[in-house]
């Protein structure tokens, strides 16, 4: 799915609602050259620690502070972005055949990473408040997964963020069960209301792993991310950074030093923020405008996605293919579950100038209406109609 991604990006002219990065620093070019100054250059020669910079890990330390999240400096690893940290987590606590709770929807680069694995998914449907804990105890209980994988804040694919009662809940079974959990948190710091501290800020016994990044809020080129690992799993998480890459580039971590020393990263979020929310009120009055009243979405407090559901007769593989002819990029729910079987829903970026959500959003829903005045039935749903997903729906209304 990313190499598609990537290249609908690339296409001239192309309205991508699949691609979740952020619009580019516009002081980029005057930080890199202050952190890459000539007389600075022998530090670049040199291999770093696998864990990182210190400096930089000082500075991501007092930054989690803010966000409700003491740690020491030596608890973080700066990774090769969020999906190595999402690699070396689950290499470390899951082997092949082991069982893995995941949320369903979920993040698809996590379920890639399961499945090369060789690891047993199990999609907990999500409802308005988060995983569904009821059924998530029951499979604790019967089956003793190796992992619980949650993206609390600003869900992937769904934008939910889950409450703190909810967040003790979960960690209280996950402690219960002795399963630890792996938290995935990549868009931390683009919210629009305040959020409840992560997970991994109740834990007291270290079975809470954290994962963000720099990829969603700075630059996704810079492949810079971090990991919060405590206790007796920091060692051996190291041991597989080092027969990963050894250490992330030195480069691009002098990068993401010197923008939060200067103060440059936290004028970008506050600009990102609001650039985000606008974009956010710009495509739900789009909703509200072109979609048909069958159509439900989710209302995001920040993040960069909104999750769209349709009715069970919807063609989307249709109406992505006829939307793609119009220069138009939509992600199918279906790439969010473990068994490529939910329900019907699209993800969409709600990250792009004003004018591309308004016109991409009117193309979809003239396409949507089309086949709801058909009365269209998906042909492609007949053929597994003996294998109706188990999941259900999260949202209600719009």
């Amino acid at each position: 799915m990313y190499t598609p991604l990537v290249q609908a990006q690339t296409q001239p002219g192309m309205i991508n609602f699949g691609y979740g990065y952020p619009r580019p620093p516009k002081d980029i070019n005057l930080i890199a050259r202050r952190a890459l100054r000539q007389d600075d250059a022998d530090i670049f020669f040199p291999h770093e620690m696998p864990q990182g910079q210190l400096t930089l890990c000082r500075q991501i330390a007092q930054m989690l502070v803010h966000q409700g999240l003491e740690v020491f400096p030596e608890d973080l690893i700066i990774t090769n972005g969020s999906q190595q940290g999402l690699s070396l987590a689950m290499n470390y606590y899951v082997q092949p055949g082991d069982w893995v709770i995941v949320e369903a929807p979920t993040y698809y680069g996590a379920i890639s990473i399961l499945e090369n694995l060789g690891a047993k998914i199990i999609g907990i449907p999500m409802t308005g408040e988060g995983m569904n804990l009821d059924l998530l105890e029951q499979y604790l209980h019967s089956h003793r997964p190796k992992l619980i994988y949650t993206i609390s804040t600003f869900h992937n694919p769904t934008g939910l963020t889950t409450t703190q009662n909810h967040r003790q809940q979960l960690l209280a079974l996950a402690e219960k069960y002795e399963c630890p959990i792996l938290e995935d948190n990549a868009y931390e710091g683009i919210n629009f209301d305040a959020v409840p501290a992560p997970i991994k800020a109740l834990d007291k016994n270290n079975l809470v792993t954290y994962l963000s990044t720099f990829s969603k809020t700075l630059m996704p080129g810079l492949r810079v991310g971090y990991m919060v690992v405590t206790g007796k799993h920091y060692q051996a998480i190291i041991e597989r950074k080092l027969l990963h890459d050894l250490h992330t580039s030195s480069i691009s971590q002098t990068i993401v030093s010197e923008y939060l020393a200067s103060g440059h990263y936290r004028r970008h979020l506050s600009r990102l923020r609001t650039d985000n929310l606008q974009s956010r009120n710009t495509m739900l009055q789009a909703l509200e405008r072109y979609f048909p009243e069958e159509i439900r979405w989710t209302v995001p407090t920040g993040g960069l996605f909104l999750w769209v559901q349709l009715p069970d007769d919807i063609p989307i593989g249709t109406i992505r293919k006829e939307a793609f002819a119009q220069n138009v990029y939509l992600v199918c729910g279906s790439a969010f579950f473990p068994d490529k079987q939910g329900y019907r829903a699209m993800r969409l970026t709600f990250c792009l100038p004003p004018e591309e959500i308004e016109q991409g959003i009117s193309i979809v829903g003239k396409l949507l209406k089309k086949y709801i005045s058909k009365g269209c039935v998906d042909t492609e749903r007949l053929i597994v109609k003996h294998r109706i997903s188990n999941y259900q729906p999260l949202v209600h209304s719009s």
